[in-house]
């Protein structure tokens, strides 16, 4: 399960990533709407990697229902905080980041960043899927 702030950039990529190597997986936002398409560069990085994020609609984390077995993969360290208050619950949190070759807290949100630096989070997020999943 991953999360991250809007469900448009870092937690859709990783969602259709995990999926292409065979794991189930689902993705949300700590402060979306819901039913919100994916961000257009966001959707043009996946495609590279012959993933597509054309389907994919914003959920919400109080509107996704989450089971006890479920591991959940958030983005930067406030996001542990902020799950814990807005789902609660016993589940396990880890860092994306700490699934790199280099391991890092963060993987920043990209969304109003130059177009470098939106490649590069994405890039990080793809990364931590292969350290996830590997």
């Amino acid at each position: 399960m991953f999360v991250c702030s809007g469900n448009i950039c870092r937690s859709p990529l990783a969602e259709v990533y995990a999926r292409s190597l065979g794991k189930q997986a689902a993705s949300c936002g700590l402060n979306c709407g819901d039913g919100f398409p994916a961000d257009p560069r966001a959707m043009a990085h996946a495609s590279q990697f012959g993933l597509s994020l054309e389907d994919h609609r914003t959920v919400n984390v109080k509107d996704f229902e989450f089971r006890s077995s479920d591991l959940i993969v958030v983005m930067e360290p406030a996001h542990l905080t902020s799950f814990q208050e807005k789902v609660g619950g016993n589940y396990r949190l880890v860092l994306a980041g700490s699934f790199c070759r280099r391991p890092s807290p963060y993987i920043h949100d990209p969304y109003n960043c130059c177009i470098e630096f939106f490649t590069h989070c994405e890039n990080k997020v793809l990364e931590a899927v292969r350290g996830i999943c590997g």
